[in-house]
């Protein structure tokens, strides 16, 4: 979130900074655009901006969650495409500006951030996906590149702000950011197959998060498997990390959900770490084991 620090006081929220600086300096150019139409439209785009963006923006160089309301940063970098695109739609498409044929608040609230996200994005998509601002978020890619070349000061802020970003990657800034620098290199398992719908499974639950089927080698009258579907780097659960726990939470929560629906009583959830504890398949999963009496300790 930009931050703004004045003797008298200190402002958060680029739209409202931008604002402050206008009344401070009169003599600058107004970025009030002249019709009321356009005026109304740059207002949406400054609150879209700073209500629905920088409030999540920081998924692209935090590195832990959580990111506004979302804990998982796969769940964040959607919102952040969503609200990319709404931003793009709400934009004057006849330009040159955002809100149409002169300078306003909004191009100035919102090119900083635009300046993260061209750099930062494509560092978090998924391996072979090529970053294409201007089929995503035409209008937006359009206005972000014109102003570029025809406003000097808006070329001078790019070039100093990059710079920025060049210190931050020439000193590892997303090295140890999960989906960034820590990507999921591990091999394919059997698990991707049943995901793929490539292997049949007896599935018994399945949401956005979580796939839930029977075991084929059942250790238990009723013995379930629970894996996450998109594996990011949990091969085991050591591999865990504060980027996984959402996910990790939301296994938890659906093995207690499945248990009282399929009325199961007593039932014990088992997580194997490692081969030496039984893990056979390298993608994180839960067994949920019911349906006898089950000694403690475990063999």
């Amino acid at each position: 979130m930009p931050l703004l620090v004045c003797d008298d006081i200190t402002l958060p929220e680029s739209d409202t900074i931008c604002r402050h600086l206008l009344a401070l300096f009169p003599e600058g150019p107004s970025f009030v655009p002249a019709s009321l139409a356009a005026r109304a439209r740059a207002d949406l785009l400054a609150r879209l901006h700073d209500m629905y963006i920088t409030t999540i923006q920081g998924v692209l160089y935090k590195p832990n969650p959580p990111f506004g309301m979302y804990a998982s940063r796969t769940d964040a970098i959607a919102e952040l495409r969503k609200q990319l695109k709404i931003l793009s739609d709400a934009a004057d498409p006849a330009g040159p500006y955002l809100a149409g044929s002169e300078l306003s608040i909004a191009d100035a609230a919102i090119f900083p951030t635009m300046l993260f996200v061209w750099n930062m994005l494509p560092r978090f998509l998924p391996s072979g996906e090529v970053f294409s601002p201007e089929t995503e978020f035409p209008t937006l890619a359009k206005w972000f590149s014109t102003i570029q070349d025809t406003e000097p000061v808006f070329a001078r802020v790019a070039g100093e702000v990059q710079g920025g970003l060049d210190f931050w990657a020439k000193n590892g800034r997303w090295d140890a950011i999960h989906l960034a620098g820590k990507r999921d290199i591990a091999p394919a398992t059997i698990f991707d197959k049943i995901l793929a719908k490539e292997i049949p499974s007896d599935v018994v639950y399945e949401d956005s998060k979580v796939l839930v089927f029977k075991d084929i080698n059942p250790k238990a009258p009723t013995h379930l498997l629970l894996i996450p579907k998109h594996r990011e780097g949990l091969t085991q659960l050591r591999e865990a990390a504060p980027d996984h726990a959402g996910v990790l939470g939301h296994l938890l929560v659906t093995a207690a959900k499945v248990a009282k629906e399929q009325e199961l009583g007593d039932y014990r959830l088992v997580i194997n770490d490692g081969k030496g504890a039984g893990q056979e398949v390298f993608h994180l999963h839960a067994h949920l084991l019911a349906g006898r009496d089950l000694t403690w300790p475990p063999g």
